[in-house]
């Protein structure tokens, strides 16, 4: 058989595998994409985050799609918080220029490795009852706020816009910093800070993903960074895997879906750390 096609089938069987996977957790699954279309199938780098970015536009946009029917997409938290993630983009990429990463690569690998153990450590029932709002909870409270109501969910939840400024502006900046793509911080931040259900904040990371993806192509296309021949089998493998992740979805308890999320900072974190070292040659 033609190498091109075993490679094509590969590319396609790993994609579906790493995108049902992303998409279940909200990451998407470009941390994991890339260097494996780098180091499995020797991709130039440029033309991996390429095909990676343009894929991930397909797939995002089928599962917004499909997570949406369900109720479970907060377009308004997600497009709030997105705007000033998309600016700390630009401020990481500019203080590139300016400061040294050594170091703060691996203590930033470190920081989301020990956020990852978090949701494996939880609170007993009795715990969950007695125990007091945390900072973030007392955070939410400050104005001006948002007060968000999901009818089909029957849920409440409030989030102060002076956090989500500040946690979109940060998760922009580390993403710019350290030249990652930065979907897998979108779902613990919702999680942890705004203290979202679960699967709202799944959903909600795949449709920030969506935005940063059409915006992150754009840029990609226009250097030349996307070429057919090596992105169709990209595509073919995340939308596939978009829509097996959206399936499992209802049938995986909060619980369960919460450490499947901090398996996947556990393993972000060590592809961080293996691609800081190697870059750096620590």
């Amino acid at each position: 058989m033609d190498p091109y096609i075993v490679t094509s089938l590969l590319i396609i069987l790993i994609g579906f595998t790493v995108s049902s996977f992303g998409n279940l957790i909200g990451f998407g699954g470009g941390i994991f994409m890339v260097p494996i279309l780098v180091t499995i199938f020797h991709y130039p780098l440029a033309i991996a985050v390429g095909s990676v970015m343009f894929s991930l536009i397909f797939s995002s946009l089928m599962a917004t799609y499909r997570l949406r029917k369900e109720g479970h997409v907060d377009f308004k938290m997600g497009t709030l918080l997105e705007i000033p993630t998309m600016f700390g983009v630009i401020l990481g990429s500019l203080l590139l220029s300016y400061l040294s990463t050594a170091g703060l690569e691996i203590l930033f690998s470190v920081l989301v490795f020990i956020l990852g153990l978090s949701f494996w450590l939880k609170k007993t029932t009795i715990e969950k009852a007695s125990a007091k709002p945390d900072l973030f909870s007392r955070m939410n409270q400050w104005k001006p706020g948002l007060v968000i109501q999901h009818t089909k969910m029957n849920l409440t939840y409030r989030a102060s816009l002076w956090l989500i400024l500040f946690f979109g502006l940060s998760a922009g900046t580390l993403a710019g910093l350290f030249g990652i793509g930065g979907g897998f911080m979108k779902t613990p931040i919702m999680l942890k800070v705004f203290k979202m259900p679960v699967k709202v904040a799944t959903a909600t990371a795949l449709f920030m993903i969506l935005i940063t993806s059409i915006t992150g192509s754009i840029s990609h296309y226009l250097q030349g960074h996307i070429l057919f021949s090596h992105v169709w089998p990209v595509i073919i493998g995340f939308v596939g895997g978009a829509i097996a992740g959206n399936r499992l979805t209802p049938s995986v308890s909060d619980e369960v879906l919460e450490r499947l999320i901090g398996l996947g900072l556990i393993l972000a974190a060590l592809v961080m750390f293996a691609n800081f070292y190697t870059h750096r040659g620590y």
